[in-house]
């Protein structure tokens, strides 16, 4: 019988802005491509751009828990997400400092404002970045302090904009990650700042037909789709991804004694052990559609999941990173 591919993985147990990043900082990413950080912040998480949609609140409503928490009024974005979470390691500073820091440099880019709502004028937003703080292992620092939350919205005047989106608060309660013991204390001032740019996404061909399946399986046991999507950090199928669904349904219908692994894949963003759940979860989803859905067996199929631990190209890349990001149907 064949079994998954095995990937060999080693485990391990005033104030002014400056352009350099700090020597203090606890994970690696460039700042925003003309953007000065304040003065002696630390990048303590860092999200490399992906293409996606994006979500920002232009109002007071909020529904936490779901892709869009904003509601109707939502701004809705496409295009490359990236993301830069900043500790000012000084609870002596205020948020107000911090944020008219902010607001005086998106001036000096010249940027347009958007939406810049007085702090009574607004909703709660910082659980709105539940699932981004978990993937990054961020804890809940971002989340519990509502009377200290600032808001901005900002845009290049370009044809297609590039969306700045800046949300600066301070720790005052919820969970501290371990890495962040002993350097995160009450009052310090945190900096989210969301960069959505403009991008043509390259066309890809994601759907791959039953005989096609067949054939590759034959030849090397296992095959990449890239047509069973997935919401980032959700493991519910999307729409779009009915056609990719119905013919690994045909393939396994046609060849009544094929018997499959289905293996998730992701990239290198958030944790280890966040990605390996996620996969897991997204694998586990399919079979359940299948089985649901098509009527397939659960005694044919078994889900796997490997995270980020088998690339089959390099995570530095969004292209990579695209390659990375998929399922695997791997022969029994």
């Amino acid at each position: 019988m064949k079994t998954v591919n095995q990937c060999v993985v080693a485990t391990f147990g005033v104030v002014a802005f400056a352009m350099a990043a700090s020597a203090a900082d606890m994970v690696k990413g460039k700042d925003p491509e003309g953007v000065k950080r304040y003065e002696g912040s630390t990048l303590i998480a860092h999200q490399t751009p992906k293409y996606d949609e994006y979500f920002a609140p232009q109002g007071k409503e909020r529904s936490f828990g779901k892709s869009n928490p904003f509601g109707e009024s939502a701004l809705k974005l496409e295009g490359h997400v990236e993301r830069w979470t900043y500790l000012v390691p000084d609870a002596e500073r205020t948020t107000l400092e911090v944020f008219v820091n902010y607001r005086d440099e998106f001036k000096r880019l010249g940027l347009e404002t958007v939406y810049a709502p007085g702090q009574d004028e607004d909703g709660w937003t910082g659980p709105t970045y539940g699932d981004y703080a978990s993937k990054m292992q961020l804890g809940q620092i971002l989340e519990y302090n509502e009377n200290e939350e600032r808001l901005m919205i900002a845009k290049t005047k370009d044809a297609e904009p590039t969306y700045y989106v800046l949300f600066v608060t301070s720790y005052a309660d919820g969970i501290i990650p371990t890495r962040l013991d002993g350097v995160l204390k009450k009052k310090m001032p945190l900096v989210q700042l969301d960069v959505i740019s403009p991008t043509v996404m390259e066309e890809k061909m994601v759907f791959v037909k039953a005989e096609e399946m067949k054939s590759t399986l034959d030849k090397s046991g296992h095959i990449a789709l890239y047509g069973l999507n997935f919401d980032t950090d959700k493991d519910e199928l999307k729409e779009e991804s009915k056609p990719s669904l119905a013919e690994v349904a045909k393939l396994l219908k046609t060849n009544p004694s094929l018997k499959l692994y289905v293996v998730g894949h992701t990239d290198n963003e958030g944790s280890a052990e966040y990605n390996v759940d996620l996969s897991k979860r997204r694998a586990a989803h399919i079979v359940k559609a299948l089985g649901s859905e098509y009527g397939i067996a659960a005694s044919r199929l078994a889900s796997h999941g490997s995270g980020l631990y088998c690339p089959v190209a390099t995570n530095g890349t969004e292209e990579g990173r695209a390659k990375n990001r998929r399922v695997e149907l791997v022969e029994q």
